[in-house]
């Protein structure tokens, strides 16, 4: 009770703040504001035990564009990951879930399904109903009871999740990909369409060749796809070695090194190889049209003059974004990893 109360009083001070519009007051209460909000989700409970159960308290937001949520989803992930490879069963509590979003629920997703994959003898997840029926039905919609074989309660149905396709496979089996997504296909413009589906195998090509690199593990990808206020919205996940840990194995330093100085990036830390990786495009064959996934869709975004790429992999994070006409781009190390790599792209599907 007393940190929501510290908590609203810095809010108010904010406000007056702003309406004062003293620029170094308004940075410090920001500052103030959200090193309070990292307290907060660091200190947050994860774990409960009861009658000898391990109960795990699934995070209020399951997301990855808040930076507090951000780490909260990958302890909530690492804490799952730990206590089940320790032979460990659980019980998910989605009691104070109340939002969940896409590249952090196909994180989720990932990490349960191959956890399921390494005990298939023995059933060592099981979650409880979530008390949001919004929350119930974005986990039907996305698979997420089918994968745990729980059965499924009838709920409302919502716009906002409907939309969403879902799929996953192993090596490039984009087919089983392309036939979730004919009825979106229809709705995009030849040339995005084109480009779209290339970028979209191109990606999953990565997945094979570069993910899972000089490792035994199997080369699975997970990914969303969906419609929304006319824009295209793809989400595509590996849980393989990363990009930073992939490019020096399929690009030599002498070019990584040029590329580095033609950015003017001043060293090579995750976000800083997600960047090159997204400029050069990634491969260590000889064949001009592989490992180029994610120029093209960079160019589909350019040809468009609107849209977003965000990537997530390892510790860095990378969006490159157009919009009404400017481009711009970000990149940020985390503390946190995603064990992996996510991409997300969204595009306008009205195209003149």
């Amino acid at each position: 009770m007393r940190n929501k109360k510290f908590l609203s009083k810095l809010k108010k001070t904010l406000r007056n703040t702003l309406k004062s519009g003293e620029s170094n007051d308004i940075k410090k209460n920001h500052l103030q504001v959200n090193k309070k909000k990292r307290l907060k989700h660091k200190k947050t409970k994860l774990l409960i035990e009861r009658n000898k159960k391990k109960i795990v308290l699934v995070p209020a937001c399951i997301d990855y564009y808040d930076h507090g949520n951000y780490n909260l989803t990958n302890r909530f992930l690492n804490k799952i990951k730990e206590l089940v490879l320790s032979k460990q069963k659980i019980l998910l509590n989605f009691d104070r879930t109340r939002k969940i979003t896409a590249s952090a629920m196909i994180s989720f997703i990932s990490e349960v399904s191959l956890l399921c994959e390494l005990n298939k003898n023995e059933k060592y997840i099981t979650f409880s109903h979530p008390k949001n029926e919004k929350m119930e039905s974005i986990l039907k919609q996305v698979g997420f009871y089918d994968l745990l074989n729980k059965p499924k309660r009838k709920t409302k149905e919502y716009d906002d999740v409907s939309y969403w396709n879902y799929a996953s496979g192993i090596n490039t089996d984009s087919k089983r990909l392309a036939d979730n997504m004919d009825d979106l296909e229809k709705k995009l413009s030849e040339l995005a369409q084109r480009k779209l589906y290339k970028g979209f195998t191109e990606a999953m090509a990565n997945c094979v060749e570069h993910a899972y690199y000089a490792t035994n593990e199997p080369t699975r990808w997970w990914a969303f796809s969906g419609i929304k206020n006319n824009k295209l919205i793809v989400v595509i996940c590996d849980k393989g070695i990363g990009i930073p840990n992939s490019l020096p194995l399929t690009r030599t330093e002498e070019i990584i090194d040029k590329v580095k100085k033609i950015l003017g990036l001043s060293k090579l830390n995750d976000s800083a190889l997600i960047k090159i990786a997204a400029m050069m495009g990634r491969t260590r064959t000889e064949k001009g049209h592989r490992g180029k996934g994610l120029k093209d869709i960079k160019s589909i975004i350019d040809v468009l003059n609107e849209g977003s790429l965000t990537i997530h992999s390892n510790f860095g994070y990378y969006t490159y974004y157009r919009k009404n006409g400017h481009l711009n781009d970000k990149k940020k190390e985390q503390k946190t990893s995603v064990n992996g790599t996510i991409v997300e792209w969204a595009i306008p599907i009205l195209v003149d």
